[in-house]
């Protein structure tokens, strides 16, 4: 019984896993990483999720928002959310070192009956898709890492979503343990960001500082400690949806963190 990580192609998604597998002393059993849903430069295929997002009358001002991403390079700050320096990796391995299964969905029959004959003891949930309850019954204890703070931000772009209403306080991640509920599980850590910092210095800091704690919290588990959780209050909070992503969306919190880089903070 070993440890089965969930999560979605990307580096640092691999140089998590490598650390835990080589932590662990080659305790990964496999990683499960669930493929893209859809090809991001059929543009047929973008129109159709926008328009079934926002409806036909408000779909030209998104693809107008759309262009003004591009041409004006907005675009770019928005991947401050994403920013790490990379120092969590034990080495440069450039591929995964444990055994890898692709999959359309990690809540299909075949991912189910793969966990169930392994039946980890920790299953390690990092991005992918919204968990089945059965695919986390499949082990004795799953955790999820969470960029958004707990109950406040749940879901999908939850730090985006914050910063979009000047909520800088909460503008964290949870390292909680994986339920039915999104993001709703008993939390064992929150790392808050240094709002003093520059957007894309905290972001870096806030995802270098969660990634390391999600691996910690990870090996101690597996190694059979018992880590102090409370119970999150959902009420104070609400599950966000990623199809609220919209093109218009991005460029108005592209616009407020050109803002808070330019005068230094949102007012």
């Amino acid at each position: 019984m070993g440890i089965v990580v969930i999560t979605i192609p990307g580096e640092a998604r691999r140089v998590f896993a490598n650390s835990l597998h080589k932590q662990t002393g080659g305790k990964v059993d496999l990683v499960v990483i669930q493929k893209k849903r859809f090809d991001h430069n059929s543009l047929i295929n973008r129109l159709k999720r926008l328009y079934k997002a926002v409806g036909l009358k408000a779909l030209p001002a998104e693809i107008w928002h759309a262009i003004l991403l591009r041409i004006n390079g907005e675009r770019k700050v928005l991947e401050y959310f994403r920013e790490r320096s990379g120092d969590i990796a034990i080495d440069s391995i450039d591929e995964y070192v444990p055994k890898t299964l692709e999959v359309e969905s990690v809540n299909s029959d075949g991912v189910f009956e793969v966990l169930k004959k392994i039946s980890p003891s920790l299953l390690v949930i990092w991005g992918s898709t919204i968990i089945k309850p059965h695919i986390i019954g499949t082990a004795k204890c799953a955790i999820n890492l969470h960029m958004g703070l707990c109950p406040y931000y749940r879901g999908a772009i939850a730090n985006q979503n914050a910063v979009m209403r000047r909520d800088l306080d909460k503008i964290g991640a949870t390292i909680h343990y994986a339920e039915e509920k999104v993001d709703a599980g008993d939390i064992l850590e929150i790392i808050t960001a240094d709002t003093t910092k520059s957007p894309r210095e905290m972001f870096r800091d806030l995802n270098d500082k969660a990634e390391k704690r999600f691996l910690d919290v990870a090996y101690r588990l597996f190694k059979g400690e018992t880590l102090q959780s409370r119970p999150q209050d959902i009420t104070k909070g609400k599950n966000l949806l990623l199809k609220n992503w919209t093109p218009r969306v991005r460029y108005s919190l592209a616009k407020q963190i050109l803002e808070w880089e330019r005068i230094g903070s949102l007012s």
